[in-house]
């Protein structure tokens, strides 16, 4: 075989198992969309591009120590066609240019077509009231730290560190798909990206949320889509109990102070009731007492919704469905750790390439969620008994397995499927990490860096005489 059509065939690469949600159709189809398709016959074509940016998200936590490098990702993408003989592997330069070719846009595009929820009608804890559960919650990736990557995404906290994207995700509580996710500079708050999530929530959601959204982004949220909320809110936060439940909630409203002080003058003068415009709310206090060992833990937790019927969601059933927001912090700890690895940051250097790969590894999560749930869907489990860890792993696997056909899904669900999880128990960890054992001086950006490159000069000295007595 020639060298040239070796390297042409370089452009076939592979994602294994993934296939059947990122197929060749249609990355096709986003690339033309993109208009990025390439005008000559290219070693990288778009396609392989997109594979590969793909690829890099697929083998970022594949190395304990650091991601690894571009080279060595494209010769595991390209282990199924293996028989080619005299294949020419691309050098990391000529695929860090072909990356910033592709471009932002075909990655954005090809994220809008996959994301979305995975859980059937019928899937285990995937609904609840009649309504699918789902949850939100904002997180921040680190980056490489340069001199653009700080211009154009800042820091949170103080500067000393790297910089750092902040990314608001609307998940799925059953299956960890991402319905809609955004990210921007750090200097942009959760609150601020949560109003562009809002076009993604849906009648018939049941959206959860933590008490750092504020009921004033919940009454819009609840005005706008129609979807119901069941939110955290400050234990000072004032609602008034205009109806007190048989279940112990009471139900209120969302409206200006002003006619909060009008209504209580009313109700302790005992007037008629003045009329309370804004939106209607269902209040449930309720306590968690937490028993580990000899220690007793209490937190008291205030909850509104806008399920205001007692007899559709009973009290206690609200309480216990807030507990799956903490859903929107597992799906993070997947993609950040079991997908990206831990302790490791995003390896663009530049702001375009980083909202490149950040999309990426949006879209690579999404594909890696959706085989999850086939898997479940097989066994017929909940989708959090399949190991995400297992999953990734089996997907590497069909990739540098050097052989891909129309069972490489079905061979990699059977695999999935077979180690499950045990089921949930009820368990409890505090908020801590462990710091690290560092004796060396923190690296600061400002501080000019010294050179690298060094000149050693070796002298071997010469024996003396003296030295053989």
């Amino acid at each position: 075989m020639s060298s040239e059509s070796a390297t042409w065939r370089s452009g076939e690469v592979s994602l294994g198992a993934l296939e059947s949600d990122l197929c060749p159709e249609l990355l096709d189809e986003v690339i033309e969309q993109a208009g990025v398709r390439e005008q000559r016959r290219r070693l990288l074509p778009a396609r392989t591009v997109m594979v590969f940016v793909l690829g890099l998200c697929v083998f970022c936590g594949a190395d304990s120590h650091s991601p690894p490098g571009y080279r060595m990702v494209m010769c595991w993408l390209t282990s199924t066609f293996g028989y080619l003989r005299g294949l020419v592997v691309p050098s990391a330069s000529a695929l860090c240019q072909a990356r910033k070719r592709l471009g932002v846009t075909p990655l954005r595009l090809l994220f809008d077509r996959v994301r979305g929820p995975r859980a059937a009608p019928d899937a285990a804890g995937a609904w609840l009231f009649g309504r699918r559960l789902v949850a939100f919650d904002g997180t921040a990736l680190d980056l490489a730290d340069t001199a653009a990557n700080v211009a154009a995404f800042g820091h949170i906290g103080t500067p000393s560190g790297f910089a750092q994207v902040r990314l608001v995700a609307l998940i799925e509580c059953a299956t960890h798909a991402i319905i809609d996710a955004v990210f921007d500079a750090c200097r942009h708050s959760e609150q601020e990206l949560t109003q562009r999530l809002i076009g993604a929530m849906r009648p018939g959601m049941l959206v959860l949320a933590d008490r750092n959204f504020g009921h004033r982004l919940f009454a819009q949220i609840a005005t706008s889509t129609g979807a119901d909320l069941i939110w955290r809110i400050k234990g000072n936060a004032d609602f008034p109990a205009m109806k007190i439940l048989d279940d112990g909630s009471y139900l209120s409203v969302i409206t200006a102070q002003r006619y909060k002080k009008r209504w209580r003058t009313a109700a302790r003068r005992g007037w008629p009731e003045p009329p309370m415009p804004g939106h209607p709310v269902r209040i449930v206090d309720y306590r968690v007492t937490t028993h580990v060992g000899d220690t007793v833990t209490i937190s008291d937790i205030r909850l509104v919704t806008t399920l205001l019927d007692p007899a559709e969601a009973p009290a206690r059933a609200v309480a216990e469905a807030y507990h799956q927001r903490w859903e929107s912090e597992n799906s993070y700890q997947e993609l950040k750790t079991r997908l990206r690895g831990a302790g490791f940051i995003l390896r663009s250097k530049s702001p375009d390439l980083v909202d490149q790969e950040i999309y990426a590894l949006l879209v690579t999560y999404q594909a890696l969620c959706t085989l999850r749930t086939d898997a479940a869907d097989t066994v017929g489990v909940d989708p959090r008994r399949i190991s995400f860890t297992i999953t990734i792993r089996v997907t590497r696997d069909t990739i540098t397995a050097g052989r891909l056909d129309q069972n490489t899904r079905v061979l990699a669900i059977a695999a999935i499927s077979s180690d499950l999880n045990p089921p949930r128990r009820a368990r409890v960890t505090q908020r801590v990490k462990k710091p690290p054992r560092n004796t060396f001086k923190a690296k600061r950006r400002d501080q000019t860096r010294p050179p690298s490159h060094a000149t050693h000069k070796i002298k071997v000295r010469r024996a003396s005489k003296t030295a053989l007595t």
